[in-house]
Parts: C-alpha cells; structure tokens; sequence
C-alpha cells in the first residue's frame, strides 16, 4: 500500500502500477485509516507545507467548534502519521527529502535504533549522522583539500568524522 499525506500528491492518479506477483494499493493517510497491508511505502514523509507533519493551518471556524485546542504541537498530524505507519504488518519504506525530513524521523531513529536503516532509492545503505540521527554522512573536502566525512544537515548538525581508509 503506497500512502501520501494530501489526495493532490496521489502519484498514480487513479492508475495504479500492475505487477504479476504484486497487488497495489495507493492511498491517502485518511482514507487508510483501519487498513493494513503487508508492506506500506509512505511518500514524502518530509518538512513542508505539504509535509508530514503538514504545515497548512486548519480553519478558523474549525478551530471554534473543536472541544478544545491541542496542547501538544502537530497533534493531529502525530496521530495520522501513526495511522498510515502502523497500517503495515511486516514493514514500512519512508520516502524523504533527505535534505529536510520529517521531524518524526528523528523520533523513530531514537526509538528505533539499529532497527531503522537508511537507504538510497537503489537500496545503498546510507551512513547515519550519529548525532542528529536524520542526516547522513557524506564526503566532504575541508579547507586544506582534506577529506572528511560531514552531517549533509549542515549547518543544523555540525558533526565530522574523521573518513577511514584514507591516506
């Protein structure tokens, strides 16, 4: 089951892809709620306006007839993304900007530990930042032309290590 968080972002467009082995399903957060799937894939699970947690305030005139106001930011939002995560049975794919990730994806890294991998879309595994657990480690060049490896969250995260292997 593929699942975004906004119908506009729905990639299939009421085409869903045919595989011989593979049944398909693609959904929004809403509409998933109460349904499982072996495998779920989440698309977008990133920072924005149209992001997971999403940024788009609710109305005015909701706010006045809901009970009371939420004390604990994005809520609501937490309480979809749980949804749409646990909908899979044996286990989910999150789909990021690896630039600007959810914040839930450092809440699951924490909670998660060597359980969470990152990967590339080609399946590469990708080497975690240790200290802000959602960027990755790259290859960086410092000013002396040495080679290092930087949290790509730069300048968020500020963690270096030193590359092994190099001479």
């Amino acid at each position: 089951m593929v699942l975004w968080r906004y119908n506009q972002l729905d990639p299939f467009r009421d085409t869903l892809p045919k595989f011989e082995h593979i049944e398909v399903s693609g959904l929004s957060f809403h509409r998933a709620k109460g349904l499982e799937a072996d495998y779920t894939i989440l698309l977008d699970v990133s920072e924005g306006d149209y992001g997971v947690p999403s940024r788009i305030e609710d109305d005015e005139l909701l706010n006045l007839v809901m009970p009371r106001p939420e004390t604990f930011e994005f809520a609501e939002e937490r309480r979809l993304f749980y949804v749409a995560l646990t909908s899979a049975t044996r286990g989910v794919f999150l789909l990021t900007n690896s630039r600007e990730p959810s914040r839930y994806i450092r809440e699951l890294s924490e909670i998660a530990g060597d359980s969470l991998r990152f990967e590339t879309i080609d399946g590469d595994p990708l080497h975690q930042c240790p200290k802000c657990r959602i960027g990755q480690l790259i290859e960086r060049k410092g000013r002396d032309n040495s080679k290092f490896l930087g949290c790509n969250q730069f300048p968020e995260c500020d963690h270096t290590e030193k590359q092994h292997g190099t001479v």
